[in-house]
């Protein structure tokens, strides 16, 4: 009875040793399975990050682009449109601007009629019609937006018989009237370059879109990439129509095999980025250590089996509690080390995508000492990572501005509200040389109290900011003779009077006309004239005060207002202008000129007078200084 009690008890003991011998399996089966999962999914997490990352990178470059091509048509604008003619003022605009975009194969300027004006690569630009195009149709028609960046597909330049992508703009006068085109050819290598700047690994694919389907890069290279259109694939045709953007773990979204796949759409452009993998290339690892696996599972069966035997026939109650404390071990260690995975992924995760962008992110705490630092801000600033951390974020401003944003965090700290994404800020930065540069930061907040983190986004602004300079300085220049043009010489002048009015000072205004100088233009030339009025425009400058605003009205006419200057002083200014343009002498392709001038003075009346009076007195007085004599001058008194 015993025998047969240990025989039963010894059966239960081979059927929970087989079983114990099947879980082994199962667990380890589910260990490589859960290899090949985690395989794929970091994959997918390389593709759903490099979409991003890309689509967000295009947004930037087109944005710089969309910037560039404004500039220049307002350059235009300003400039009063595009002539017939070869203009040398267009073409030097142009090739400033390509000069600070030297990525780009060519800038050039369109016609209303479809011809082209400018180009920044040679003078005078080719004769050509590109009113088929395109980027000239987008924008030429009365629907057209000026305020949109067209962005067209690859086509073979005119000019070098080589892709492009064609960018343009519309030009319009103040009155809205069409002008033309302003338009840049793009690289098609420039975009393949940003592909290759991802790292992908053998097995990835990279492709980036516009809305039509036209593919604009690819990665690997394909000869027929900028020919070729995706418009009939499935990612167009039922996944962009459903939501721009897009993560699977297995699906076809191309003319590949189905396998991990990624979309995104850039958020201002609208350019879609492709990302798949080649599932049977990423498995090659897995695969090759698969014999491995099965070999561990009958290495590890055989050992149990024996094992369970022997504790059964020996050690069966105290190897039964052992197994069972190591496997109540076993899975504590496997819960800790998927939840440190489940981090570390997360962890980078996040370092990939601050070290991916573009722009600088510092991450500070509620103390303003610096926790995170990524390399955009390390290129930024000129401090590696390690040289700020836990260090206060004051080393990278101005000691000026330290107290107000001391007191920005601890608003942040202490408000709900203020944790949320602020907008963005203008301030100053500060390089690890000292010097300070103009910088926008966007802030957001996360936590409270003492357990509160602030992001901050931040862009170096310093080009936006010089081309803002340079837009207001050729908005307010006569672009021939480098002093103020009309309509800013008006805005000084009425300020001057408005100053000498209200506080019952002396002003004197003079209107001063180039004698015979169409006779210049007719025997010397449009260039030699052009030559004269800068002289003049000299001569002029060097003899005035420097409180004194002079500007050109038009022509070879000029104004100059005189700040406390009575009826005494505008005459021996007059008279010392006189003899300063006798002396002068113009020497321009071998010829030597002698020019005069005749000037219209005027006063400021005591009160009631204004700018448009002022001007027509000293008008009239050049209108008496022509007819009797030239080369003088005769004050109106008001």
């Amino acid at each position: 009875m015993s025998g047969s009690q240990e025989g039963l008890s010894g059966g239960r003991w081979i059927l929970l040793a087989l079983l114990a011998v099947c879980v082994l399996d199962i667990r380890l089966f589910m260990f490589v399975d859960a290899a090949r999962t985690e395989t794929l999914e970091r994959a997918l997490d390389t593709l759903h990050v490099s979409a991003e990352v890309v689509a967000r990178r295009m947004d930037q470059h087109l944005a710089t682009y969309d910037r560039l091509l404004s500039g220049i048509a307002e350059g235009v604008r300003l400039h009063g449109g595009m002539s017939t003619a070869p203009d040398l003022a267009l073409h030097r605009l142009l090739v400033r601007r390509h000069a600070l975009n030297p990525e780009l194969r060519s800038l050039f300027l369109v016609r209303h009629d479809g011809t082209v004006a400018a180009m920044s690569l040679s003078f005078p630009a080719p004769q050509l019609d590109v009113s088929a195009r395109d980027y000239f149709q987008a924008q030429s028609g009365s629907g057209a937006d000026e305020h949109r960046l067209f962005v067209g597909p690859a086509i073979i330049s005119k000019l070098t018989g080589r892709h492009i992508f064609p960018l343009s703009r519309r030009v319009e006068n103040d009155g809205n009237r069409f002008l033309g085109v302003a338009a840049a050819a793009v690289d098609p290598e420039l975009l393949t370059t940003l592909l290759i700047e991802q790292g992908l690994p053998a097995g990835y694919t990279l492709s980036v879109f516009l809305r039509d389907g036209h593919r604009l890069a690819c990665l690997p290279r394909r000869a027929d990439c900028v020919e070729s259109t995706a418009a009939d694939t499935s990612l167009f045709r039922t996944l962009l129509p459903a939501a721009a953007d897009g993560l699977f773990a297995r699906r076809r979204l191309l003319d590949e095999p189905a396998g991990p796949a990624a979309y995104a759409t850039s958020d201002a452009y609208g350019i879609i980025v492709a990302a798949t993998a080649d599932e049977h290339v990423l498995l090659q690892s897995w695969r090759r250590n698969l014999g491995s696996y099965v070999a561990l599972a009958a290495a590890s069966n055989l050992a149990f089996a024996g094992l369970a035997w022997f504790a059964f026939r020996q050690f069966r109650r105290r190897r039964l509690a052992l197994q069972q404390l190591a496997d109540a071990n076993q899975e504590l260690e496997n819960r800790v080390a998927r939840r440190t995975d489940q981090l570390r992924r997360s962890e980078d995760r996040a370092r990939t995508f601050m070290n991916t962008a573009r722009d600088a992110v510092v991450v500070i705490d509620s103390n303003s000492c610096i926790v995170e630092f990524n390399r955009a801000a390390e290129a930024l600033f000129g401090y590696r990572a390690e040289e700020v951390a836990g260090r206060r974020l004051d080393m990278l401003m101005p000691p000026a501005q330290a107290p107000a944003h001391r007191q920005h965090v601890h608003a942040a700290n202490a408000s709900a509200d203020a944790r949320a994404m602020n907008r963005g800020r203008e301030v100053t930065g500060r390089h690890k040389d000292g010097h300070e540069f103009p910088i926008d930061v966007t802030v957001g907040s996360s936590g409270g109290g003492a357990q509160s983190f602030h992001v901050g986004i931040i862009r170096d602004i310093s080009e936006r900011k010089r081309l803002e300079l340079e837009l207001q300085r050729q908005a307010s220049t006569d672009g021939l003779t480098g002093v103020l043009n009309r309509r800013a010489f008006t805005a000084e002048s009425e300020r001057l009077i408005s100053v000498a009015l209200r506080h019952g000072r002396p002003l004197s205004m003079m209107v001063i006309d180039a004698d015979h100088f169409k006779k210049v233009n007719d025997v010397f030339g449009h260039p030699t004239g052009d030559a004269v009025l800068k002289a003049l425009a000299l001569t002029l400058a060097q003899a005035l005060r420097t409180c004194d605003v002079l500007g050109r009205l038009g022509g070879e006419e000029f104004g100059i207002v005189l700040p406390e200057t009575d009826a005494t002083g505008v005459r021996e200014v007059g008279e010392r202008l006189l003899q300063a343009i006798r002396d002068c002498r113009i020497e321009h392709d071998g010829t030597t000129l002698q020019i005069s001038v005749s000037i219209g003075a005027t006063l400021l009346a005591v009160a009631g007078d204004s700018f448009e009076a002022a001007f027509l007195r000293a008008d009239r007085a050049l209108y008496e200084a022509k007819h009797t004599g030239r080369d003088r001058i005769v004050t109106a008194l008001p």
